[in-house]
């Protein structure tokens, strides 16, 4: 189904279940008879999204230290134009084909409406986090009008206290549009700030001024809106010194939490049409690639990729679980009195550690610039033990970050779950009940029966369960699915946008024996105990045939997922041989609780690798599987390996992995 598939879907499910010809069905495209692609007719886009049915809730909310985390939409499209982003190449294309605005709007009541059912049927509280493109206008005072707007439906319809979560680009803010913002329940903003050099910008064709950037970010912080970003740090004409104004950006605002990626060539993007154009693109569909034009640049790309994998892109590593903490003061904020001065505490707490972990992001950027910027590009031995010694230096940084963040996520769990008051699933008042009417969806955006049961008149005030199906009788909201985890784990759905991890992702590596180049000679100087030098090891008679041994498999022992999706494409994403790190092995570690310890292996390549364990607590043995003894349920293990491709780093914590069973 192409572009919008709102209307399609329905249509293709009846030609289906008659039978008819598939060709008649407007927007989708499929493989004919004789295996080429058929493409039927355009379907313009969508023109008046109220026209939609709102969407079926079937099952509970995320939890945000006991309010509903909902996700909800107000508008579709972008008029944006970056060279980057899928999301514009889409509407652009579903307008080529089919006609349509690229840039539409839900109106403020049919937004209303639904955000005021989910309310109540929710308890009378919630997060309501809009995943529009833009959740903000170009115009500031279109924005604030529009929100007014809403804020004037849900005030009609009896909603009270509920925060907003957004996106928006940093052109749209001033400082009197967020203070207004933040007085009718803006709480957190992702704001697109991409890249801090004027350079990359307009590479990217961001045609956004830097200056913005900076005004947009200070008007969070002096708005009470807490602010994210992400740095798109490498695109194709990157320099070091592009690079560096970016980390000192970083610096400057070292209070508002940033992660850091390359920009990806996303299918069809001006991005891939320039890099295609100049036969630049490297790679397949299920992950393009490209290589910096700058030499130094793309070696620091490579290093990055390699030492910031772990900490970038765990769903649930350090960066991801730092982006909220500065939105987690603001949840306790709304939603709790701080009767003994205990949420300033821990909001100061925020403040000072998000501080000390965008200084030290910053620290390891600099240091990387600086050994890309003097080493010898022909260094293939001291470039890559450099690379695995700073990956392991990061990886035990991620210990303690790991340690500080547990630490203060589960006191501010335990502040909201001492002032928490039962939910009360609230009646939707008259002028509710008729804007429902109105919209045929009496009964519809429910949150399984226990939501419509909250529509229902009655006597008594009924205590919600969470929004789990059945009757809702109990008298305290911890039998609902209420904090089951620690609040972080409410945060598995960053505002960020979810970047490729930084090398476009796993690959099926090269047979050894592939006809690569020699290895250079041993340059005459090498990090002090670099103990990395590639050597055949002895794979263990449990690795042998393993089936699991896949490229990208978690490196935390956990269930396996119903699908597993690998890349099989016949080309392979292998970036230049002329300078080190081309091709780096994609690995995990898997663990197995002993009746000591545990034992850990390294799964993924098979090539020859050298390879350094370090863990806190005792180590027996350097192969591929070691025997590790932790001193507590803090500790972690982590290794980093060089191949003749690459090098790449791995860690586990011990609390993380499964107790074993029987």
């Amino acid at each position: 189904m192409l572009h919008e598939a709102d209307h399609t879907i329905g249509e293709l499910l009846s030609t289906i279940e008659r039978e008819g010809p598939l060709d008649t069905v407007a927007g989708i495209a499929y493989r004919g008879p004789d295996g080429k692609a058929v493409r039927t007719s355009d379907r313009p886009l969508v023109e008046n999204l109220d026209d939609l049915p709102m969407a079926q809730r079937y099952r509970a909310h995320t939890l945000h230290f006991g309010v509903p985390f909902i996700p909800i939409w107000g508008s579709r499209g972008c008029w944006g134009s970056c060279a980057y982003c899928s999301i514009s190449t889409c509407y652009r294309d579903a307008r080529k084909h089919g006609g349509g605005r690229l840039l539409r709007l839900r109106s403020p009541r049919s937004i209303a409406t639904e955000m005021a059912v989910l309310w109540h049927a929710a308890g009378g509280a919630g997060i309501f986090c809009f995943h529009d493109e833009n959740f903000l206008l170009p115009r500031p005072a279109d924005s604030l009008a529009r929100v007014r707007e809403i804020r004037h439906w849900l005030d009609e319809f009896g909603v009270g206290k509920a925060a907003l979560v957004g996106k928006c680009r940093p052109e749209s803010l001033t400082p009197e549009l967020v203070a207004d913002l933040r007085a009718l329940g803006l709480i957190r903003l992702y704001v697109g700030i991409e890249n801090a050099s004027q350079h990359s910008s307009d590479n990217l064709r961001r045609r956004t001024p830097v200056a913005s950037l900076r005004r947009a970010l200070d008007a969070c912080q002096a708005g009470g809106v807490f602010a994210c970003y992400n740095l798109l740090l490498f695109e194709p004409g990157a320099t070091l010194d592009d690079i560096a104004q970016n980390v000192q950006f970083m610096r400057d605002y070292p209070t508002v939490p940033v992660n850091f990626c390359r920009a990806e060539p996303y299918h069809g993007t001006p991005l891939y049409e320039s890099l295609r154009s100049r036969n630049a693109l490297g790679g397949s569909f299920l992950g393009w690639d490209y290589r910096l034009e700058d030499d130094r640049a793309e070696l620091l790309f490579r290093i990055c990729a390699a030492v910031f994998r772990e900490r970038n892109f765990e769903a649930r590593g350090v960066t991801n679980r730092s982006m909220g903490l500065g939105y987690a003061v603001r949840v306790l904020e709304v939603f709790y009195e701080d009767k003994n001065g205990k949420r300033a505490e821990l909001a100061r707490r925020a403040v000072d550690l998000t501080r000390a972990m965008v200084l030290e992001k910053a620290d390891l950027l600099d240091e990387a610039i600086d050994f890309a910027r003097k080493v010898d590009l022909r260094n293939k031995d001291l470039i890559e033990k450099h690379t695995a010694l700073l990956g392991l230096r990061i990886a035990a940084g991620n210990r303690v970050w790991h340690q500080q963040l547990d630490r203060l996520l589960g006191d501010m769990a335990t502040f909201a779950s001492e002032t928490r008051e039962p939910r009360i699933r609230r009646v939707p008042n008259r002028t509710l009940r008729q804007a429902m009417r109105a919209m045929a969806v009496v009964g519809s955006l429910s949150l399984g029966a226990s939501a419509c049961s909250g529509m229902v008149k009655t006597d008594k005030p009924v205590v919600s369960d969470g929004g789990t199906d059945g009757a809702a009788d109990a008298t305290d909201d911890s039998t609902g699915p209420y904090d089951a985890l620690p609040y972080d784990a409410g945060l598995d759905e960053p505002q960020a946008p979810d970047p490729l991890p930084p090398d476009g992702g796993p690959y099926d590596p090269l047979p050894y024996d592939s006809g690569m180049e020699d290895e250079p000679a041993v340059p005459d100087y090498v990090p002090q105990d670099a103990s990395l030098d590639v050597h055949q090891h002895t794979i263990p008679e449990s690795m042998q045939g393993n089936p699991a041994d896949v490229p990208g498999s978690s490196a935390v022992a956990q269930a396996a997922p119903t699908e597993r999706w690998v890349d099989t494409s016949p080309k392979r994403a292998l970036r230049t041989r002329d300078l080190p790190l081309y091709q780096p092995p994609v690995i995990s570690l898997h663990a197995i609780r002993t009746a000591d310890g545990a034992r850990v292996s390294i799964r993924g390549s098979q090539d020859p690798m050298g390879i350094r364990w370090e863990a806190d607590g005792e180590i027996d043995g350097q192969d591929r599987t070691v025997a590790w003894r932790p001193s507590s349920d803090q500790d972690q293990i982590r290794v980093a390996v060089r191949t003749k491709g690459g090098v790449a780093v791995a860690s586990l914590r011990w609390r993380d992995i499964e107790p074993r069973r029987g």
